[in-house]
């Protein structure tokens, strides 16, 4: 991440800063020497670590950029070397630089390790955001899952209802069907047997008749014996009464 890299400042002053600090432990005499004020400073940059404006860095780069300049121009005009009071002061100075620029590595890693840290309770918010909205998506997805079998069970169950209620109406048809044909059948028999009583029926009327003409016709010759016989009868009942008068 690009926060998460040093500044150009730190990574350039880090050697140096190394370097003060090395002074200051190697060369006690050195420490001893500063002033009240130079060590208030110290203690000053070092314990609160205040950022210095950046006209106030440029100035001070610029004074010491004017102070190389000074002394490499006393080195060509070919004056007197420098005491070492003159030298321990520009080690003060170079120290002082050292340890604003130190100061302000320091300020800017602070604000780093606070943006990373800031960073850091984001990406674990989200993270936890993240943990809670899947747990609540998978709590969701159960639920639904749990829904769907139960759909599913209760639509299995009513297509084996439909299945169950679709074969005792395919029974029942098939059961009328075969009534049907059966039904067809004996209508067809009994209209057989039916045909076939009419017809006997009929012969036998044919017979009957037949007979009844017969009868008739001898009926009609009994009728006419008899009454040849009534009319014999009558004839001999009569000479018999006349012979009986004229024996008289």
């Amino acid at each position: 991440m690009d926060g998460l890299r040093l500044p150009p400042v730190i990574e350039e002053v880090g050697d140096p800063a190394d370097d003060s600090t090395d002074l200051k432990l190697d060369d006690p005499d050195m420490e001893e020497q500063l002033t009240t004020e130079e060590k208030e400073v110290l203690e000053e940059k070092d314990g609160k670590e205040v950022e210095a404006p950046d006209g106030e860095k440029e100035q001070e780069e610029r004074a010491k950029e004017d102070k190389a300049e000074e002394g490499q121009e006393e080195e060509e005009e070919g004056m007197d070397p420098l005491t070492e009071e003159q030298d321990l002061e520009e080690l003060r100075s170079q120290v002082l630089q050292l340890l604003l620029e130190l100061g302000e590595a320091r300020e800017v890693s602070q604000k780093h390790e606070e943006g990373v840290r800031e960073l850091r309770g984001l990406l674990e918010d989200e993270r936890l955001a993240s943990a809670h909205q899947a747990e609540s998506f998978t709590r969701q997805i159960q639920r639904l899952q749990a829904q769907l079998r139960s759909v599913q069970e209760e639509m299995v169950s009513l297509q084996e209802e439909k299945e169950s209620e679709l074969a005792e109406a395919q029974e029942e048809l098939r059961e009328a069907q075969e009534e049907v044909l059966e039904l067809q059948q004996a209508a067809e028999e009994a209209a057989g047997e039916r045909e076939n009583d009419i017809a006997s029926l009929q012969e036998e009327l044919c017979r009957l008749r037949a007979e009844l003409q017969r009868l008739h016709a001898a009926t009609q010759e009994y009728e006419l014996e008899i009454t040849t016989l009534r009319a014999e009868l009558a004839m001999k009942s009569q000479r018999r009464e006349e012979e009986r008068r004229e024996g008289e």
